[in-house]
């Protein structure tokens, strides 16, 4: 792949981001900063199009093209969030974020002080002061008010961050533990994929796909979740599949859409270990056990609440339940008239169990066919895709994590190639 089309995309999707958002949190963002971001892109391209020219590829111009790609995505990605959350802070808890950070924030408060975050109801926290909208209802309540969708690793994990960002920066914001996933998602494929280029175009990619980043940067929860889900793929690349079934059972307690990618893990498993059926099996139990170590406190403290709030709420099954929204199916029987009311429940789980049992077994065989972790990517993107469109809400920033997934998956896909062409 030619160096210059990493070069020519960080240019690209850089310059749209320095434009829209504030990079540094201060007072007016310097023009030297933006000079330093401009200088690092047209010498980057520079030293790529050296890279074409000559046939011998120098290792100083290797490292200071890692560098300057490191430097542009350091300001750009990260100093654009960590700027967001300092301003935050200093205009209003609602400014910027997406509700389900208001929420994650709220409902770790509630931990703190001893009540359930799923039982509680959200009314007198910054959630409610969330701007939320509803066509033709003007006095539309938010239904994240009466409940904290989320499973319990998203709700546990950023107390460290809390901890830390309190004692050290005197505040604390919930994307703390976002801006950790972006960093862990760019070393995991920095760290996985071999080729130069590959990589440097991967990390690009990633961290600036346009359908992703402004969802990355209000606090949506997409980017959190596939963190551990690419972690656990990563260690089954590098054989560790005990430790990656115990990071796939972090994954699955992250958020509701890696429940998806379940049977296209363990098949993949499956396949892989077929020398060593004991170690498959143990791989099953200790991603049970975690779900299991985490879920069961909160079921133990009141179950109907806990199961209301994490399955029920997205499908329609209690009395304040999610809304029919977004691009989806769900939207065209409702423009047709089969639905009268965005509130009313359907039953969207026989289209899906029409679609979804055919589709699944084909994607199944797909993976014993082709045993790759990019085939089990590519198929956890598809059935998700069906999934989702035939479901109650089909939102935007679920198709920017459709995007990223298959993103990924071609990276992982020309990565796996390449290792192929070397080995023959």
């Amino acid at each position: 792949m030619p160096p210059i089309i990493d070069s020519v995309l960080l240019f690209l999707l850089s310059i749209p981001v320095v434009m829209k958002y504030r990079i540094l949190p201060i007072e007016g963002t310097p023009y030297w900063l933006f000079g330093l971001v401009f200088l690092s892109l047209v010498v980057n391209v520079l030293l790529a199009y050296r890279s074409m020219v000559f046939a011998k590829v120098s290792r100083v111009v290797e490292r200071w093209r890692d560098i300057l790609i490191w430097f542009v995505l350091g300001v750009v990605v990260f100093l654009t969030l960590v700027t967001s959350m300092v301003d935050r802070k200093s205009v209003a808890p609602v400014w910027g974020v997406h509700d389900i950070i208001l929420q994650q924030e709220a409902a770790m408060r509630y931990l703190i002080n001893g009540k359930n975050p799923y039982k509680e109801t959200y009314f007198g926290t910054p959630v409610e002061s969330f701007n939320y909208d509803e066509p033709d209802n003007a006095e539309a309540v938010n239904p994240a008010l009466y409940h904290f969708v989320m499973p319990p690793w998203y709700l546990l994990f950023p107390f460290g961050f809390y901890v830390v960002g309190v004692k050290l920066f005197g505040f604390f914001d919930a994307r703390m533990a976002l801006l950790f996933s972006m960093a862990g998602i760019l070393l995991i494929l920095w760290k996985w994929i071999k080729d130069k280029n590959l990589r440097r175009l991967a990390v690009i990619l990633v961290s600036l796909s346009p359908s992703v980043f402004d969802y990355f940067i209000e606090g949506r929860s997409d980017v959190f979740a596939f963190f551990w889900l690419l972690l656990s793929l990563y260690l089954l690349s590098v054989k560790k599949p005990l430790i990656s079934a115990f990071i796939f059972g972090l994954a699955v307690m992250s958020k509701q859409t890696i429940w998806i990618a379940v049977p296209f893990y363990f098949m993949y498993l499956f396949v892989s270990e077929v020398k060593c059926k004991s170690r498959m099996w143990w791989s099953v139990i200790i991603t049970f056990l975690v779900c299991l170590g985490l879920t069961f406190p909160f079921l133990l403290w009141d179950q109907k609440a806990f199961i209301d709030s994490v399955f029920l709420y997205l499908t329609g099954g209690t009395a304040t339940s999610y809304p029919i929204s977004g691009y989806g199916l769900s939207m065209v029987l409702l423009s047709v008239g089969v639905i009268k009311n965005i509130h009313d429940f359907y039953p969207f789980y026989l289209y899906q169990l029409l679609f979804g049992l055919p589709l699944i077994v084909i994607l199944l065989r797909w993976i014993i066919k082709r045993p790759s972790l990019s085939t089990v990517l590519f198929s956890y993107g598809t059935f998700l895709t069906a999934f989702w469109y035939m479901s109650r809400y089909f939102n935007n920033s679920h198709i920017g994590y459709i995007s990223l997934i298959f993103l990924t998956a071609g990276i992982l896909f020309m990565h796996e190639r390449s290792l192929e062409k070397h080995e023959s």
